[in-house]
């Protein structure tokens, strides 16, 4: 027997729809953050930058700091930094939304800026630290070293706002979603958040007043725009990402 209404749906399901949120311009590949943060390194005057993700293992007991990026030649460098701060990184990143600033020449200047500063005795350089909350869809810090500008407030506030950007787009791309959970239409979000409650294919369509077949249609399009493996993957993905609830 032919499903008529298979047919209509699929042919519907063929029409492009709108997509639910506005496009983002999000970076098409790592190697596109480095002149991002090439830039921001400029605005500071560092000698070198670096990305850290924060590895959570619970929420409770955040796990570990690693490199996800860094400046060419920096490795050495960063990886000590990780080593002398990695505690007062994790304790900083869930107890203040702060930029750091590490070891001012003159810890008076920076009074009033809107950071704080953390004297690590070691020298007189001065490096830069902004974290990232993201919430489920990840945290971290951006790094710049051996900084010579002049923190005014405006320079930390746009250093921090950039940072976030940065920081958003390289944990997009770290899932494989730097712009396909942006194309989810709303038949597609609608789909995946039944199937996140439990429901099977039947009675979404059932609630939609769609047939099966397009219902497993739009749940396989939001599949390969999410860049998963399969629905129970999409699903785990659309959550990180706040796309569902």
């Amino acid at each position: 027997m032919t499903d008529f209404g298979a047919s209509q749906d699929t042919q519907q399901e063929r029409t492009p729809e709108r997509s639910s949120g506005a496009a983002v311009g999000n970076s098409a590949s790592t190697a596109d953050l480095f002149p991002k943060l090439v830039t921001m390194q400029r605005l500071c005057g560092g000698t070198d930058f670096a990305l850290l993700s924060v590895q959570a293992h619970t929420l409770l007991k955040p796990g570990q700091i690693e490199c996800a990026m860094q400046s060419s030649g920096s490795q050495a460098l960063v990886n000590k930094f990780i080593l002398g701060h990695s505690d007062f990184l994790l304790k900083h990143l869930y107890s203040s939304p702060v930029p750091v600033i590490f070891n001012p020449k003159d810890a008076a200047a920076f009074a009033a800026s809107p950071a704080f500063v953390a004297n690590t005795g070691a020298n007189d350089e001065t490096h830069l630290a902004f974290p990232v909350q993201l919430g489920t869809i990840g945290n971290g810090f951006v790094l710049f070293f051996n900084v010579r500008a002049v923190l005014n407030n405006d320079l930390l506030i746009d250093l921090h706002r950039k940072s976030l950007t940065v920081i958003r787009e390289k944990m997009r791309l770290a899932f494989g979603i730097s712009a396909g959970s942006e194309n989810l239409n709303d038949r597609e979000i609608e789909c995946l958040q039944l199937v996140g409650n439990g429901m099977k294919s039947e009675a979404i369509g059932e609630q939609l007043n769609l047939s099966v077949h397009t219902v497993n249609a739009y749940l396989g399009s939001a599949t390969t725009k999410l860049n998963a493996v399969n629905r129970i993957q999409a699903i785990a993905k659309a959550i990180r990402l706040g796309v569902i609830a």
